[in-house]
């Protein structure tokens, strides 16, 4: 009597090492894009404000209250240098960076900025000019150990699979105390992904400038 053996647990096992495969490559291009993701977002150095800045603790965050310049008159270096700085479209970022709204400021025109610190962890910026009020914003803030005041307006944005077939966006603003009196913006922005990297359009970004206090 002849008998036929069946080979149909073949494609069984097929299936399976697929299935395996796919799981592995998928737990791999997870941890890829963790890793990626956690290296990418936009970080701040302290390195250019080190010896320029006062470090704050929990109950000095009011000194930062007080009316300032709305154009910087300097930059701080990677080096740590403080540049005296003229005017450029660069500099006008200030209203931009705390209300992510565009209003255009002309530096000839008189404009400052009050700066309120609030209880709750609140702060608030009024932005005037010729003493009138233009724009106001109140944004959540939180002190770090370094003696600066992160803002609550941190931008975060994905676009398809983080650094394999999209990328991310994101920017973050703190503020400080100047050993001198004037006020400390620290921006950080970073747009990255893999496809931007293989054309050579990743930016990031570091900017820290000084404004001067006028009272």
């Amino acid at each position: 009597m002849n008998m036929l053996i069946s080979n149909s647990i073949q494609p069984n096992a097929n299936d399976n090492r697929l299935n395996n495969n796919f799981r592995c490559f998928r737990q791999a291009i997870c941890v890829i894009t963790i890793c990626l993701l956690f290296s990418g977002c936009a970080s701040f150095s302290d390195r250019p404000i080190r010896r320029h800045k006062v470090k704050l603790d929990k109950d000095e965050v009011s000194k930062l209250s007080g009316t300032y310049q709305l154009f910087p008159d300097l930059t701080y270096k990677k080096n740590g240098v403080a540049e005296t700085l003229s005017y450029q479209p660069t500099t006008e970022h200030f209203h931009q960076y705390i209300s992510k709204r565009g209003i255009y400021f002309k530096p000839s025109e008189n404009v400052t900025v009050d700066v309120k610190v609030m209880d709750n962890n609140q702060i608030g910026f009024h932005f005037k000019k010729d003493s009138i009020i233009v724009d106001s914003v109140i944004l959540s803030a939180r002190l770090q150990s370094r003696g600066l005041l992160l803002l609550g307006n941190k931008y975060v944005e994905f676009q398809g699979v983080p650094y394999i077939l999209g990328g991310s966006k994101s920017e973050k603003t703190r503020i400080g105390l100047a050993s001198d009196g004037g006020l400390i913006l620290n921006h950080a922005y970073d747009n990255s992904g893999a496809l931007l990297l293989l054309i050579g359009a990743g930016l990031s970004y570091d900017s820290a400038y000084h404004f001067k206090r006028i009272k």
